[in-house]
């Protein structure tokens, strides 16, 4: 089954909380196809760096570990990294226009609805953009959820 993970779920492979250890089986078998969008990408770095220095929960050696196995974990396993087309940020118009929801959140449901691969399992911790999603026919996975 291919799987397109949100930021609000990725993050939990890289700071361990509810849901750490369902997103870890996702990524980690390589039988599955995992797409990420290139926002992603800034969006978790960027949460890990507020964890050290903003919220000062982790240590710089520990965000530039987290930040290394981030890097090595696309490589490794193959994730795509989607980027933002046209097409994607029309979508993500549309969406905003039925319902609204955060830029980033439109953008990386848009690139999830654009992608033409069946059956595909919109992976988010985020419950309101869960709903969204389910609403506008994918299928969801909260790893926060049972």
């Amino acid at each position: 089954m291919p799987f397109f993970i949100d930021t609000s779920a990725l993050f939990k492979r890289y700071q361990v909380e509810e849901g750490t250890e369902k997103i870890c089986q996702i990524i980690e078998d390589k039988d599955q196809s995992v797409f990420i969008s290139s926002i992603t990408i800034i969006e978790v770095i960027s949460n890990l760096k507020r964890l050290f220095e903003i919220d000062k929960i982790t240590t710089e050696e520990q965000f530039q570990f987290q930040r290394s196995f981030f890097y090595q974990d696309i490589d490794n396993f193959g994730i795509a990294v989607l980027d933002i087309t046209p097409a994607d940020i029309i979508r993500a118009d549309n969406l905003i226009m039925k319902k609204y929801m955060k830029p980033v959140d439109s953008i990386q449901l848009a690139i999830a609805l654009n992608l033409p691969v069946n059956n595909l399992s919109f992976v988010c911790a985020d419950q309101s953009l869960c709903e969204i999603a389910a609403a506008e026919g994918l299928l969801i996975l909260n790893p926060e959820k049972p």
